[in-house]
């Protein structure tokens, strides 16, 4: 199974409590899942505040479409926040996904690795782990490597 069927961006938003300040510091929280140890299919570009997922701001769209997360304004808003709804969809997904997935463990694993580690973190914090330094140094728009890919390089 991939990523996109373990929903690894609404299962990030219900671990950090359900809120999220920030669409960058989103954006910062789905790199660190993707540096986690494990297989993944999450994907990220350099812009000028380091890491970007671009395919987040479609996720969070749908996620609203469904009523499981609101923002201030459509879409727009830099905060995303989980509602109750949400609430009860993750927990549904999460039991379903454990009984009929046996690699969600492993997402879920790794999610609740990067929500304990930098969900209290800031996205100015987040900006200044030394990997994401380091990949500040490429050029702009340059797709990141998955970890392992980074490591095997050294």
């Amino acid at each position: 199974m991939s990523d996109e069927d373990h929903h690894p961006e609404l299962l990030l938003l219900h671990e950090t409590g359900g809120e999220i300040e920030g669409r960058g510091k989103y954006h910062k929280l789905l790199d660190r899942y993707r540096r986690e140890p494990g297989d993944t299919d999450v994907n990220s570009v350099l812009k000028e505040r380091g890491p970007f997922n671009e395919g987040l701001s479609r996720s969070i769209k749908r996620y609203i479409d469904m009523g499981i997360v609101e923002t201030d304004e459509e879409g727009q808003s830099r905060d995303v926040k989980e509602t109750e709804k949400g609430k009860r969809y993750v927990s549904g997904f999460e039991r379903t996904k454990s009984y009929l997935d046996d690699s969600f463990q492993s997402t879920r694993d790794q999610v609740q690795r990067v929500a304990l580690k930098y969900g209290n973190k800031s996205m100015n914090e987040l900006v200044q782990e030394p990997d994401v330094q380091e990949d500040k140094q490429r050029s702009l728009g340059t797709p990141l490597p998955e970890e392992s890919e980074s490591k095997d390089q050294e």
